[in-house]
């Protein structure tokens, strides 16, 4: 029971509050009282969990994981679209976890740096499980105090973060090489990471330099509507926000863009098929 008590609060982050530390990673908690189906959640970015209390299931419609024990990583590759089921559990009966998003341009310059220790091209799978031993553990835990510490630089916070990515490395886990971003994932970035601005063609493409025809032109080429990738990363990062945040929905709508909760109510549940009230 020592033991249990004691790796629980090894994974007890002093904030479940989303934390941007912009070009480097993303870093929230993600903590439910009730059990949540989550459909088509889009990893948009590499991602490492932590479950640190309850269960969660990750089916991707070829594969699936089952985890409920912060003993092992979960390392997602971008862009992994997954059915997720978290249900509370253990002696805080919550879901709680870790989730630990890394920047492209991070793991790209991580790439760049091993180009001659890169020698396996297959394709890797989207989840995998990776043991957490003391080592590992270790590292994880001093990237997890940087990130919302602001008198770490964000210079410092990259090497360790890069040390991480060297020390899954040396286990035989990295994650896959990424593709050219492309005007949509440039756009996907942009927004995320002021979702609450009056985004439109015109201001996000002078944002780019570029004009709204453009844009529409280069992200219609790439099959992608500006609508509808407006709407699908205000309505992920809305997901993270009632999943880690006290905050009113009134708030939650404001911080994602809407004026109207009843308009915000109605996106939420036209995403993820239920209202934003009932995620607890």
């Amino acid at each position: 029971m020592r033991e249990e008590s004691d790796c629980r609060s090894r994974w007890e982050l002093p904030s479940g509050a989303p934390v941007l530390r912009r070009t480097l990673c993303g870093l929230a908690q993600p903590c439910l009282k009730q059990p949540q189906h989550t459909p088509r959640f889009i990893f948009r970015e590499a991602t490492l969990l932590i479950i640190a209390s309850g269960q969660l299931d990750l089916d991707d419609g070829v594969d699936r994981k089952t985890v409920e024990s912060p003993s092992s990583l979960v390392l997602v590759e971008s862009n992994t679209c997954a059915n997720l089921q978290k249900t509370p559990g253990g002696e805080e009966r919550l879901f709680r976890s870790i989730f630990l998003t890394l920047s492209p341009d991070l793991l790209d310059a991580f790439h760049r740096s091993r180009l001659h220790a890169l020698t396996d091209e297959t394709s890797p799978v989207p989840f995998r499980l990776v043991p957490l031993d003391d080592d590992l553990a270790s590292t994880l835990r001093q990237v997890l105090d940087s990130i919302d510490v602001q008198r770490v630089s964000d210079e410092r916070l990259r090497y360790r973060l890069l040390d991480l990515l060297a020390t899954l490395a040396e286990r035989g886990y990295r994650f896959g090489r990424l593709g050219q971003h492309g005007t949509s994932g440039r756009l996907r970035t942009l927004i995320a990471e002021a979702p609450e601005r009056h985004w439109t063609a015109g201001e996000a493409g002078r944002e780019l330099a570029m004009s709204a025809a453009t844009l529409r032109r280069r992200l219609a080429d790439e099959h992608v509507r500006f609508e509808d990738l407006l709407i699908d990363v205000r309505m992920h990062h809305a997901m993270m926000l009632v999943q880690t945040t006290t905050w009113s929905i009134p708030r939650i709508a404001e911080a994602c863009g809407y004026k109207s909760r009843a308009r915000f109510a109605e996106r939420f549940r036209e995403r993820f098929g239920y209202l934003p009230s009932t995620v607890q």
